[in-house]
């Protein structure tokens, strides 16, 4: 009974957990059983998720999935099925994920958290290209995809241990921070969403008939802006060049400021307010440029 007790608030605590790191308002709880069929929950809070816990955690005894995805409209990207080396390098890059779940031994689950609410179609987008980036699950990228809520087992059949026990979804991380590329990369999700919308229109013959509509070419990385032999190493330079081709390329001064700020150490500029005004100058100056 103390057993059972223990693992009921150790389910709690890490279900709890991972709702908060994912931070919307309201969530659709799935549970997928044994059978196929799929029971759908919309809409809950997290305090509905608790109170339904001992209903959740029985359907999880007789092998239903138990699955989360925030409601409706969100700012957040399921990456599935990635491996240890992926999840490592999305840090490297910039793309911390707000929560890691551990789905199966050696296979993970992050989110990321953009900072901005999504449509469908850029929230799918977003979804596809950080799975490509990444390795993860191209069949699983889409704006409504469910992840495993933490605390429960995975019942998969191929994924039993070699003890004969189910895995635990184990929570891993729970940061909640919106990953330090979110500017530039929703920029660039945006990006080939007009790229395919123009080359869509032109192929119709509705707009640019007889011209085609030029595909728009991907956003550079500012590090590729600061390696380029052109500038010097005069980072101030680079700064400027790419704050200009971020603007032509649809970024408001508001993300270019930001990218800046997170693309490299700027202590020399001063505090951060002197750093901050560094980088609003740099970015409102490009946008002015490119209007």
């Amino acid at each position: 009974m103390e057993a059972q007790r223990d693992s009921r608030i150790v389910t709690a605590r890490v279900a709890m957990d991972q709702l908060e790191a994912l931070g919307a308002p309201a969530f659709d709880i799935g549970v997928k059983r044994f059978d196929g069929t799929m029971l759908l929950r919309e809409r809950w809070g997290a305090k509905q998720v608790l109170k339904s816990l001992l209903w959740l955690r029985r359907e999880n005894l007789n092998r239903g999935h138990i699955y989360v995805r925030p409601a409706g409209l969100h700012g957040l990207s399921l990456v599935d099925d990635l491996k240890a080396e992926a999840l490592a390098q999305m840090k490297v890059d910039g793309f911390e994920p707000a929560a890691v779940v551990e789905t199966s031994p050696g296979n993970f689950q992050a989110w990321l958290k953009h900072g901005e609410m999504l449509d469908e179609a850029a929230s799918t987008k977003a979804a596809k290209l950080l799975a490509d980036r990444f390795s993860g699950d191209l069949g699983s990228a889409d704006w409504r995809h469910f992840g495993r809520l933490a605390g429960f087992t995975n019942p998969k059949p191929s994924r039993r241990l070699a003890s004969g026990l189910q895995p635990f979804a184990r929570l891993l991380e729970a940061t909640g921070r919106v990953y330090r590329q979110a500017p530039v990369f929703i920029a660039e999700v945006r990006a080939a969403i007009a790229s395919e919308t123009a080359s869509k229109t032109g192929s119709s013959g509705t707009a640019g008939a007889g011209q085609g509509a030029a595909e728009m070419p991907p956003l550079r990385s500012l590090a590729e802006f600061h390696n380029d032999p052109r500038y010097g190493g005069d980072l101030h330079r680079a700064d400027l060049a790419w704050a200009r081709h971020a603007a032509a390329m649809g970024l408001s001064a508001s993300e270019i400021r930001a990218a800046i700020m997170e693309a490299r150490d700027l202590a020399k500029k001063g505090d951060v307010r002197r750093q901050r005004a560094y980088a609003e100058r740099t970015a409102y100056k490009a946008v002015r440029q490119t209007e």
